[in-house]
């Protein structure tokens, strides 16, 4: 189930990080913060800035409760319906006119065709996995709330100023602002082991999945 669960967990912090981004650009260079799914949108402050930081507190909430291995009806509820709202979204983009995603800061433009499948699969690998789970809930080991690593916080937190200047020395969408971009990916990717489950030795023991 390990191998099953950490593909999961890899393509949803992959689907989730534009997010995070987005909520950090629109914080620290609001000038260039422009993003748009379908008919929703907005730039630093206005439109509907609220829905990235929403998303993104939302999945790493997901996170938290995956990591502490309770509430794995809630837990299951927020996964499927996040693969299933990304899956729903593709396929009525397909259907489109011409629709494409757009990746800003690095110049990448690509036909929803190409996020079908992998969007179907892994909604298909997030419902199996969340059957498997439910039907050997010993298989999940759980954590205190208050188990998560205090040092990848701190790390998150100092990659915070770091991103701050870079946004604020950079022009546009020069390679300051990619760097900045390229430290909030890293950013999300520290917070989002932070919440995970224990790393410790006496923590794997208690796995029974873990090698």
């Amino acid at each position: 189930m390990n191998a099953l669960r950490g593909a999961v967990l890899t393509w949803t912090l992959l689907t989730t990080t534009f997010f995070w981004t987005s909520t950090m650009r629109m914080l620290f260079k609001p000038e260039i913060s422009q993003w748009r799914i379908f008919g929703i949108g907005g730039q630093g402050a206005s439109g509907d800035f609220w829905v990235p930081p929403l998303i993104a507190g939302l999945a790493l909430f997901a996170f938290y409760l995956e990591g502490r291995g309770r509430l794995r009806p809630l837990y299951h509820a927020l996964l499927l319906a996040w693969h299933l709202a990304l899956t729903t979204a593709c396929v009525y983009g397909v259907l489109q006119t011409d629709a494409r995603i757009s990746f800003g800061t690095w110049g990448i433009s690509l036909a929803l065709e190409w996020l079908l499948t992998p969007f179907v699969l892994f909604l298909a690998l997030a419902a199996w996995l969340a059957a498997r789970e439910n039907r050997c809930r010993a298989s999940v080991p759980q954590f205190g709330w208050l188990e998560v690593s205090g040092r990848m916080l701190a790390l998150a937190a100092a990659l915070a100023p770091i991103a701050f200047v870079l946004f604020r020395t950079g022009e546009g969408f020069d390679a300051w602002v990619k760097a900045a971009v390229a430290v909030t990916i890293v950013q999300w990717i520290v917070l989002v082991e932070a919440l995970g489950r224990p790393g410790s030795i006496s923590a794997r023991a208690d796995d029974p999945d873990s090698p």
